[in-house]
């Protein structure tokens, strides 16, 4: 298949294209910046700025749209450029690129935390600006597309080494390394759920192979694990001297389970390597100096 990648630069996207292009498929990246060093794969690579209108000549099977403004521990003073890329952006997207079929990345944060397990079809009420941004442009893509022609898929955090250090488990492996201290001030006893970025392009691949599927999908490994408990475990894998500083106002929220059982039953994918495998791949980088 020809394959549009777009935030191909990023952490996801060059875990993505690496895999299809193994795979046999014509993989074309897209990113406000050129492909990287790590960048592989691509038969072609597009340097757009999606937050404003553009033009791109070909036309795809598929397009992968990963691209966002994902920063979410800013101010307000950025809720423009949640607009801007993840809400315009998709708009611009979707009028430059042709394409059969589309699947769009959001969040599972876009559902209302009522501290009851998540569906697919469970109420929506995103609080930040990040997470708003990610249900509106879910519904552009459902402006511009058929249904038939839309995958969406709801994800939990997802890690796995080389990702960038601003998502919690590089920071807290960076910070060990250094024997820094490690602060939490929100939900520290609260369950979090990630998912390997492996586990994720597992995802992707399967509905590539099933075509005729469409429609909304959660995406989360089952495993929980809070905050507290996160890096006192880095820290001993470390042999860390960090000191953990967990704020004594800091309190448990309510946990929303988010449930993959509709992704398990349409089209076989559930995720499969826990959180203990992927902090093993993070410790042995460190130890070889990676």
């Amino acid at each position: 298949m020809n394959i549009l990648i777009t935030g191909a630069n990023g952490f996801i996207g060059r875990n993505l294209s690496s895999r299809l292009a193994a795979q046999g498929h014509q993989v074309f990246g897209l990113s406000l910046q050129g492909p990287s060093n790590l960048s592989s794969g691509f038969k072609d690579y597009y340097q757009r700025d999606i937050s404003k209108p553009f033009t791109l000549n070909g036309h795809f099977d598929l397009v992968i749209h990963l691209a966002a403004y994902n920063i979410t521990n800013v101010g307000a003073n950025d809720v423009d450029l949640y607009t801007a890329i993840n809400v315009d952006g998709t708009k611009h997207l979707l009028q430059a690129v042709h394409a059969r079929k589309w699947i769009y990345l959001s969040t599972a944060k876009v559902y209302k935390n009522e501290g009851s397990p998540l569906f697919e079809d469970s109420s929506l009420a995103p609080l930040s600006a990040y997470e708003q941004s990610k249900l509106k442009a879910e519904e552009v893509c459902r402006g511009f597309l058929k249904n038939e022609s839309l995958i969406i898929l709801r994800s939990v955090n997802v890690i796995g080494w080389g990702q960038a250090a601003k998502a919690v488990v590089p920071v807290f492996f960076q910070k060990a390394k250094a024997n820094q201290p490690l602060n939490i001030i929100n939900a520290p006893y609260t369950p979090m759920q990630f998912v390997y970025v492996e586990d994720l392009i597992d995802a992707i691949e399967a509905l590539i192979s099933h075509e005729t599927i469409s429609g909304i999908f959660n995406i989360a490994h089952e495993e929980t694990v809070n905050l507290e408990q996160l890096a006192r475990t880095i820290i001993t894998m470390m042999h860390s001297s960090s000191v953990l500083n967990v704020s004594q106002n800091a309190s448990e929220v309510l946990f929303s389970k988010v449930i993959c059982n509709k992704a398990y039953q349409q089209f076989g994918w559930k995720a499969k390597t826990g959180l203990s495998e992927i902090l093993r791949q993070y410790e042995k980088n460190y130890a070889s100096g990676s």
